[in-house]
């Protein structure tokens, strides 16, 4: 982006001040000329000269240099892209920064405003065209509603009914009503809190709402893990041999591996691991059930919120957070973010620095959030080989979808092709922002022969701006690579000229590219309207007038 035209601050502010260029000029020590070509933006300007010249006009030398506006302006021009706008120059959004700085922040907040509650709408479509109980009361509405116009065109149309006739048909009005508005507040129940707010309706959901409200980071559990790390290898044992230690001296817990397993479990005195768990696998699991028993009082405390309002969403935290404990053991924070800055993020080296699997490395890196010690803010999703996905973790901008598939442009899926490395992908998302996609499959253990082998690919992402600080940016750090136009979901999707899209768009579809060929958009769903619900309502009118 081109350097902020300073020369239009110091014009304006001069004028206000009602100096001419020649006195302004005289007082910093310099010719008016020059003065002349700062203020055109013909001569770049810092330093000493910029300090004087601020003291001169009393005003702060920091609203002067804009150095806090480059990122606004940056912000102007992604507003501006993800509007369909892509050719605006650069220089004018950084003359309407340097002029009108307030004007500049007041759009960025309001397309920000509009993006929340695009978010929201999304987050809703979601939830109506995949959450089992809205779809059932969706049903029942529907219904309701049929009933209603069909008894109440009965009325309408047939003036000689006789008076008990029309007293039942009324009062089967009355009771259609009643359901419907009861239906009504059932739904609004599901789909928003107190605060108006989308509301889960599972276990998982809440979990999800859970962590997702605190970042996931919980610098408790991080403070803890410090400690009792410290004092497992206080005497310079080995990590994962204190922690197996501790756990046969001081809970009586063993670890052996039993054939016939498909997960590990706790049975007495013994964690059971499954036959080929990997070694990694089997060290994190037994720093889990270390957290669990050592750290137990505090993970009670962190699940007593009232985001979960269930026995099993709180169990479902407990086990989350467990997790979470067990990666802040074995993975140190600070160790891990300075690791990670220096070999760019390399998921597979860091993995085999700390002696993890991608997927627990991801998970790390995720939870570098620690205010004044954060790392990049990374989006986190898991995929089955359906499509299924777990785990979601959204960053500021991109939502991952929490019910139903993904988009199958999504690297996420391109790397069940490719098992041994990861997938690095430039995406731009319709409204115009870029990200960075890393995605990889991983296998959990191997089983017997006939066992098919369960398998996940797990994806890191984050805004395309950190491009130049990852290992996987380095193939689009020349630009010369143009980013793949992708959505979060092709219900939510306004592509128009998507060949892979498997579902109509719920909202209209986005103005097409420059350069981009033509194509159809998509029709919107058939939801159904009046004349739909009289057909349907005809064979019910003509059973109940004949009976």
């Amino acid at each position: 982006m081109a350097r902020l035209p300073i020369g239009a601050r110091i014009r304006d502010r001069r004028r206000e001040q009602g100096l001419t260029q020649s006195a302004l000029a005289a007082a910093a020590g310099i010719s008016a000329s020059y003065l002349n070509l700062i203020e055109h933006d013909k001569r770049a300007i810092g330093g000493a000269l910029l300090r004087r010249i601020a003291e001169i006009l009393e005003i702060d030398v920091g609203h002067l240099s804009g150095s806090d506006d480059a990122r606004l302006a940056q912000d102007l021009v992604e507003l501006a892209r993800s509007f369909g706008s892509a050719t605006l120059p650069e220089d004018s959004a950084l003359g309407f920064v340097a002029r009108f700085p307030d004007w500049a922040r007041a759009f960025v907040h309001l397309h920000r405003r509009y993006r929340e509650s695009a978010d929201a709408a999304l987050a809703l479509s979601d939830r109506l065209s995949q959450d089992p109980a809205l779809v059932e009361i969706s049903h029942a509405v529907l219904t309701q509603v049929t009933a209603i116009r069909s008894f109440a065109e009965i009325l309408d149309s047939h003036g000689d009914l006789v008076p008990e006739e029309r007293g039942r048909f009324a009062s089967i009005i009355s009771q259609q009503s009643d359901e419907l508005a009861n239906s009504a507040r059932q739904m609004l129940d599901l789909l928003g809190g107190t605060r108006g707010q989308v509301r889960s309706s599972t276990p998982r959901d809440e979990v999800d709402d859970f962590i997702i409200a605190h970042g996931n980071h919980f610098p408790a559990l991080e403070q803890a893990c410090d400690h009792l790390r410290a004092e497992l290898t206080d005497a310079g044992a080995d990590l994962a041999a204190a922690v197996d230690e501790r756990l046969a001296g001081r809970h009586g817990l063993r670890t052996s591996v039993a054939a016939g397993l498909d997960r590990a479990q706790v049975q007495g005195d013994r964690l059971l691991l499954p036959e080929g768990t990997p070694e990694a696998s089997a060290r994190f699991l037994q720093a889990r059930a270390l957290a669990e028993r050592e750290l137990g009082e505090l993970l009670d405390g962190l699940t007593d919120d009232p985001r979960l309002t269930t026995e099993d969403s709180c169990a479902g935290a407990r086990a989350a957070l467990a997790r979470y404990a067990a990666g802040a053991l074995r993975f140190p924070y600070e160790a891990v973010l300075e690791t990670a800055e220096a070999l760019r993020y390399d998921v597979d080296r860091l993995a085999a620095r700390f002696g993890g699997s991608f997927e627990q490395i991801a998970h790390r890196l995720v939870t570098l959030r620690r205010p004044g010690a954060a790392g990049i803010p990374f989006a986190f999703l898991r995929a089955d080989p359906a499509g299924n996905v777990s785990k979601p973790f959204s960053i500021s901008g991109l939502r991952m979808p929490r019910l139903g598939g993904t988009c199958p442009l999504w690297a996420l899926h391109a790397a069940f092709a490719s098992p041994d490395r990861p997938i690095a992908q430039l995406v731009e998302m319709p409204e115009g922002e870029r990200y960075l996609f890393v995605a990889r499959r991983v296998t959990k253990g191997s089983g017997p022969f006939d066992a098919p082998p369960v398998a996940f690919s797990v994806m890191l992402s984050c805004d395309a701006a950190y491009l130049d600080r990852l290992v996987y940016g380095d193939a689009f750090a020349s630009r010369a690579t143009r980013p793949t136009p992708v959505g979060v979901n092709c219900r939510s999707c306004r592509r128009g000229d998507c060949a892979q899209r498997a579902h109509p768009p719920i909202l209209p579809s986005a103005p097409a590219r420059p350069g981009a060929a033509a194509r159809q958009p998509s029709a919107p769903p058939d939801l159904g309207d009046a004349r739909t619900l009289r057909d349907s309502s005809q064979p019910e009118k003509r059973r109940i007038l004949a009976s």
